[in-house]
């Protein structure tokens, strides 16, 4: 819902908008649970032509805010795709971007986070203690490399929200209630693309950067189907038809 309201302003709207100020009290349920971007006043028209960027003071909520654009004030629809990784890594682990309730180490969700991000086998760490163990695994390991791909340093590296929401498609309820997550066994693992000045271990990178490989060829496989049904189910006839269908309502403001 949340993503699909994004969608809209930075794909349908002519010029984009940049909503700048997405984080999880602007989100708002209907009695239905359907989920409504609320409180556009720091909404900015994005760039257009041959810009890549505005600039803008810096505004926005402390721990949402894109680090890029905290430094330099340069605004782009990727500033709200960091802020939307934020409201979903909100949703995994049930705590706040802020706490300081909580040791030092743990007051900002974020960089608690980052190095879990790094350790693929330790993605159930980050699951709400609320769930007292009982989720699907692979399902948890798809939202957290979406959230890790949202929450890149880098702004150039982070999904578009389009890209987003098809991968986020294949996380929802499937028709007979079981949860829809489609075999990706025959994914070829992605190029190595490991930071060798970061010290990250290159076997931990490339299952990381596996992991966002199956969360990405969601959505180049959700796009192949909506674009050509037929050429979609003859590549894959047992997973064209996985996805959640009550997932791809209409795409404009009041229903996302």
């Amino acid at each position: 819902g949340a993503a699909m309201g994004l969608e809209y302003l930075h794909d349908k709207a002519d010029p984009p908008v940049i909503y700048r100020d997405l984080k999880a009290a602007n989100i708002l349920l209907d009695t239905d649970f359907n989920a409504k971007l609320s409180d556009f006043g720091l909404a900015k028209l994005g760039p257009v032509g041959d810009k890549q960027h505005v600039s803008s003071r810096v505004m926005g909520t402390y721990g949402y805010c894109a680090p890029e654009y905290q430094r330099t004030g340069q605004l782009t629809i990727k500033s709200d795709v960091y802020s939307f990784g934020v409201v979903l890594l909100e949703l995994i682990t049930g705590r706040r971007v802020i706490d300081t309730t909580r040791p030092k180490a743990e007051q900002n969700l974020v960089t608690w986070a980052q190095p879990v991000f790094k350790e693929p086998s330790r993605f159930p760490e980050l699951a709400d203690p609320s769930l007292e163990g009982v989720f699907p695994e692979k399902a948890l390991n798809q939202a957290v490399a979406v959230a890790a791909m949202c929450l890149q340093e880098e702004a150039t590296v982070r999904p578009l929200i389009s890209d987003v929401v098809t991968a986020l498609g294949f996380l929802g309820t499937a028709p007979d209630g079981s949860i829809s997550v489609p075999n990706y066994d025959d994914v070829p693992p992605p190029r190595q693309q490991a930071d060798q000045t970061s010290g990250e271990d290159p076997v931990s990178a490339e299952e990381r950067e596996r992991a966002v490989a199956e969360a990405m060829e969601w959505g180049v496989a959700s796009r192949a189907h909506s674009r050509n049904p037929s050429a979609a189910n003859s590549r894959n006839p047992s997973t064209a038809n996985s996805r959640n269908p009550s997932a791809a309502h209409s795409r404009n403001p009041s229903a996302s």
